[in-house]
């Protein structure tokens, strides 16, 4: 059996999960758009690889303090009921059918109560986001831990693997469409670039990693 590692937005569905979940908050009222001009700079710094990850998590936050749980749990999984239906094509079911009998991850930088609703549409069990602080079943606005983004993709997939004496050793896939997730790739045994941004593409190429273009 082997170890497949899924990358979400881009990857598995066909669009970003988290950008939808902002367009969702504005139709919900709770963001405007003040909101929309601060995430402006969040979406250059990301493009030119500057992101403060902890910023934009925490940023993304801001609309769900004060929260309780059940309350953002009404939010999300009528959301991800849209975003499964709207970013699932082929490729989604292709991939998952062909990975049905190995150990399949869900690995997002996403906030992770939007990961879990998509995770349980798609059939995966274990899946790993960006986890929020959650007191006395409220949101606090801040992180619990750090954001599931690059290098710590790879140490949550290894502390895991350890605590569930699943190998790492043998066959590990991953996939991905960015050059974020490049450690995760390089863990892998056999990194599959899906519709790469420009630096992960000509990585892909030089190493002569399989790449998946989404159009064929």
């Amino acid at each position: 059996m082997a170890l497949v590692l899924f990358d979400l937005d881009n990857t598995l569905l066909t669009g970003d999960s988290e950008e939808a979940w902002t367009r969702y908050l504005k139709e919900q009222g709770l963001v405007g758009q003040e909101f929309f001009k601060k995430k402006v700079k969040f979406d250059t710094d990301y493009r030119s690889g500057r992101l403060d990850t902890m910023a934009y998590s925490i940023f993304l936050l801001e609309p769900l303090i004060g929260k309780t749980i059940q309350e953002v749990e009404k939010l999300a999984k009528p959301f991800a009921l849209e975003v499964e239906d709207k970013f699932s094509d082929s490729l989604t079911q292709r991939l998952i059918q062909k990975h049905n009998s190995d150990e399949c991850l869900l690995v997002s930088a996403t906030l992770s109560f939007l990961v879990r609703e998509i995770s349980s549409l798609l059939g995966l069990k274990t899946f790993f986001g960006t986890d929020a602080e959650i007191k006395d079943g409220v949101y606090t606005g801040t992180l619990k831990g750090i954001p599931n983004f690059s290098e710590e993709k790879v140490r949550r997939v290894k502390e895991w693997a350890f605590l569930e004496g699943v190998s790492v050793e043998d066959k590990v896939y991953a996939y991905s469409d960015s050059i974020y997730d490049l450690p995760m790739l390089e863990f892998a045994d056999y990194p599959i670039a899906v519709d790469p941004d420009d630096k992960l593409k000509r990585i892909s190429e030089e190493r002569k990693w399989t790449i998946i273009d989404r159009a064929t």
